[in-house]
């Protein structure tokens, strides 16, 4: 597996860290964010790590994965998800900015701006059938999952 630019994987990345950046900046919560979530230190490793790793291999090492793939139920499943994720989005800057709304259930999935990116990058990974995507979203998901559950605990 040799580094090889990958548009797909670089759009990706963009739908999916685009409305934290944005969102944030001109729409910051109003009473901000909760103080830092009180978890083990191997868990926000594990987010981070995570995290590169996603950008890394996404943009570097999955031009061969999406490239020419057929549009199936994973990746109508990854767009969904990313939907479902902006209407969360969109969800917290209609109703006022409040952070609440970041963490407040959404069709009864639990602290929905951390599952529906985790997932869409899990699907993704299946859609592509890039174990490397698949590696990094599961460190990933163990890190972000855990570190917003206990950050939305303890809002």
């Amino acid at each position: 597996m040799k580094p090889e630019f990958s548009p797909i994987g670089l759009i990706m990345c963009i739908l999916i860290l685009l409305p934290s950046m944005v969102f944030f900046s001109l729409f910051p919560p109003k009473g901000g964010m909760a103080t830092e979530p009180s978890v083990h230190a191997v868990f926000i490793y594990m987010e981070r790590i995570g995290q590169m790793a996603i950008l890394l291999v996404l943009i570097l090492f999955t031009k061969s994965n999406f490239s020419g793939r057929p549009i199936d139920v994973w990746a109508v499943l990854t767009v969904i998800c990313l939907l479902l994720y902006y209407i969360i989005w969109v969800r917290y800057i209609v109703n006022g900015q409040y952070a609440a709304d970041l963490t407040n259930p959404f069709l009864s999935v639990p602290i929905p701006l951390a599952v529906f990116p985790v997932c869409a990058l899990l699907f993704a990974a299946i859609w592509g059938h890039s174990l490397p995507l698949g590696l990094a979203a599961a460190v990933f998901a163990a890190g972000h999952l855990t570190v917003s559950w206990a950050s939305a605990a303890g809002s």
